[in-house]
C-alpha cells in the first residue's frame, strides 16, 4: 500500500471514528448553552466539518506537505483578480436560472436587496467557497493525486466530484437523533440524508457536475483562487436571488423550479458549463 492510499484510508477512518465519538458530547454541551435551538442533525454536520478540517492539516503533514503554502499571498493581486472574475461567472450562472424562471412566471422582482442582504450573501459565499475548495479540491484533490498519480487524474476527478456531491447529504435527517447517549454518534451514520430517501436526485446530479466544473478550473489554473471565486459567486447568487427575486406564491413545482439548485433547469445550465470547460481537453484527447 503506497503512502497516498494509506493516508486516505487513515484520514477517513479517523474522521468517522472521531465524529462518532464527539457528536453526542458536543450536542449535550450546545444544548446546555442554548436549549432547543440546534437539532442534533445540524450539530452532527458541524462536527463532521470541523473534524474533517482539523485532520486535513494532519493528512498534509503525513505526506510532508506544508499547510502554510495554502496561505501564500505573494501574488495576491493576481489571485484576487482571478477570484473576482470567477465569482462574477458564478453569480451570472445563478442569474441565468433566475431570468428563465422570471420569464416563465415562477419568480418576480422583489425590490433591490439591502446592504445587509449583500453582506450576508458575500460573506456566506466566501466562507463556503474557501472552506469547501480548500478541503475538496485542495486536500482531497492532493489525496487522490497521491494515491493514483497523474495517469489516473481523470478517474480521481470524477470520484472527487461524486464525494463532493454526496458530502452535501451526509448529516442525519432533520429532528433525528440525540436520545441514545454516546452511541448516537455511531447510529447517526445509518440515518444520513444520502440514503434515507430525502436527498434530491437532481440536486445530487447537479452537484456532481459542479464538482467537475470546479476541478477543471483548478486543473487549468493550478490554483484554488478561481474555484473559490466560482463557488463563492454561485452561493452568494443563490442567497441574493432568494431575496431579490422571490418565488411567486401561486407557482407550482416543475422542471422550471422554483428551486434555484434543484431540478432539470439548473442541471442543464451546469451541464452546458461543464461541456464548455471540459470540451477542449476531451476533443484534444480524442484527436
Amino acid at each position: 500500500m503506497n503512502r497516498g492510499v494509506a493516508g486516505i484510508l487513515g484520514y477517513f477512518g479517523l474522521w468517522w471514528l472521531t465524529t462518532s465519538v464527539l457528536a453526542w458530547p458536543v450536542a449535550r454541551a450546545v444544548e446546555a448553552v442554548a436549549p432547543g435551538v440546534f437539532p442534533f442533525s445540524r450539530i452532527f454536520g458541524r462536527v463532521e466539518l470541523g473534524v474533517a478540517l482539523v485532520f486535513a492539516v494532519g493528512l498534509m503533514r503525513w505526506w510532508g506537505e506544508n499547510p502554510r503554502k495554502w496561505l501564500d499571498v505573494g501574488r495576491w493581486r493576481t489571485e484576487l483578480g482571478r477570484l473576482g472574475m470567477w465569482a462574477c461567472v458564478g453569480f451570472i450562472m445563478v442569474g441565468v436560472v433566475v431570468a428563465v424562471q422570471w420569464v416563465l412566471g415562477v419568480r418576480s422582482w422583489g425590490g433591490w436587496p439591502g446592504v445587509e442582504v449583500w453582506a450576508g450573501a458575500v460573506g456566506t459565499g466566501l466562507g463556503v467557497g474557501i472552506l469547501e475548495e480548500f478541503f475538496f479540491r485542495g486536500v482531497l484533490g492532493l489525496a487522490w493525486w497521491r494515491a493514483v498519480g497523474e495517469r489516473g487524474v481523470g478517474v480521481a476527478i470524477f470520484v472527487g466530484a461524486i464525494i463532493f456531491a454526496a458530502a452535501h447529504f451526509i448529516r442525519p435527517g432533520p429532528g433525528q437523533g440525540g436520545e441514545m447517549g454516546w452511541a448516537e454518534g455511531f447510529l447517526a451514520w445509518g440515518r444520513l440524508e444520502l440514503w434515507s430517501g430525502s436527498s434530491h436526485l437532481w440536486k445530487l446530479a447537479g452537484l456532481v457536475l459542479m464538482g467537475l466544473i470546479l476541478a477543471r478550473v483548478v486543473l487549468n489554473e493550478k490554483t484554488l483562487a478561481g474555484a473559490i471565486g466560482l463557488h463563492a459567486g454561485w452561493v452568494a447568487g443563490l442567497r441574493w436571488a432568494e431575496s431579490g427575486w422571490p418565488v411567486v406564491p401561486a407557482a407550482v413545482a416543475g422542471w422550471w423550479g422554483p428551486s434555484l439548485a434543484e431540478g432539470p433547469l439548473p442541471f442543464l445550465l451546469l451541464l452546458v458549463v461543464a461541456f464548455w470547460l471540459w470540451g477542449r481537453p476531451i476533443r484534444a484527447r480524442l484527436a
